[in-house]
């Protein structure tokens, strides 16, 4: 059975709290938004996330 396909957020913040996640899987998460956008805009989507989201372990370590 397959699993249903939910709706990434599409705002980078959102996605950097899913890349946070203990359990977050990068491969996943942007094959999910290429299904959902192109290509090309899941990258930079994802490129934003990242950014934040390391931003927020910097914020943290500091």
């Amino acid at each position: 059975m397959p699993q249903p396909v939910i709706a990434l957020p599409l705002v980078p913040a959102q996605l950097a709290d899913l890349l946070l996640a203990p359990a977050a899987d990068d491969n996943l998460l942007l094959q999910q938004l290429a299904d959902q956008l192109t290509p090309r805009r899941a990258r930079r989507l994802m490129a934003a996330a990242h950014g934040i989201a390391a931003q927020r372990l910097w914020a943290d370590a500091a």
